[in-house]
């Protein structure tokens, strides 16, 4: 299961130039990687992630529960 504080700490980090490992964290490979290729669409792409996190982690799991 994904941790959603853990999202957060991952988005965070994504100000400091590591963008998108939160998204590789909760499983939405293709824009993680381009967020980190790309700073997050410097930073934008970043901060709207910092309000979706939540409905990410829920899929995430949701997945990883699914049989």
């Amino acid at each position: 299961m994904k941790d959603r504080q853990l999202a957060y700490i991952l988005n965070a980090i994504g100000f400091l130039g590591f963008a998108g490992i939160h998204g590789i964290y909760c499983r939405k490979y293709i824009t993680g990687l381009l967020w980190f290729f790309t700073l997050g669409f410097l930073y934008i792409g970043t901060i709207i992630d910092f309000f979706l996190i939540r409905g990410m982690v829920d899929r995430a799991n949701r997945r990883l529960a699914a049989p």
